[in-house]
């Protein structure tokens, strides 16, 4: 029991810090991508 409970804790220790990773390049790609795109919209449009 304890290494499943070990494991899930390390599993979501693992997933919070990957997904502040991502919303950080995310961010920094939406930052850098807004000055460049500001005639070229169409790419981008979600």
């Amino acid at each position: 029991m304890t290494g499943a409970s070990a494991y899930r804790d390390a599993l979501k220790s693992f997933i919070e810090g990957y997904q502040e990773g991502m919303q950080q390049i995310m961010g920094k790609k939406e930052d850098s991508s807004k000055a460049q795109q500001e005639g070229n919209t169409d790419k981008n449009s979600t």
